[in-house]
């Protein structure tokens, strides 16, 4: 199965699979070769991609989009996508304990838009410290 991760700026990502973990915006999806064709929302979250006998490569992404076509196709688009080696843990921890005060701090309703901003900073600094635990 192929796998190409897409941000604005280009392809982040491309590889051969055995399978694909994605956050999907109700929970994770798992991805396998045959998978019927699927169009899915994705959330803030980490991306896991099995290549087979190494250990799987931990990606952060934040929202966008998975495609599968094929059954051996799967396109990821999403606004941003990070390796496990290019998240700084220290400044994850940072951003985490900034976004979180702010976050706690805030009198905005759950629902608006500012509430969801800074919801989505807590989201992202945890992932990013996720997946910076997975380096080796």
């Amino acid at each position: 199965m192929q796998v190409e991760i897409v941000t604005p700026v280009g392809v982040k990502y491309q590889g051969s699979a055995k399978g694909v973990i994605v956050p999907g915006l109700l929970g994770d999806l798992g991805i396998l070769p045959g998978h019927q064709p699927i169009l899915a929302a994705l959330r803030t979250g980490a991306c896991l991609v099995d290549v087979g006998q190494h250990e799987p490569v931990s990606l952060v992404i934040d929202s966008g989009y998975v495609h599968v076509t094929g059954g051996q196709n799967v396109v990821i688009t999403t606004e941003l996508c990070e390796t496990a080696q290019e998240v700084d843990a220290a400044a994850a921890r940072t951003e985490l304990e900034a976004a979180t005060a702010a976050l706690v701090s805030t009198r905005e309703d759950v629902a608006s838009a500012g509430w969801q901003v800074k919801k989505r900073a807590v989201d992202l600094a945890t992932t990013r410290l996720r997946v910076a635990g997975t380096k080796n």
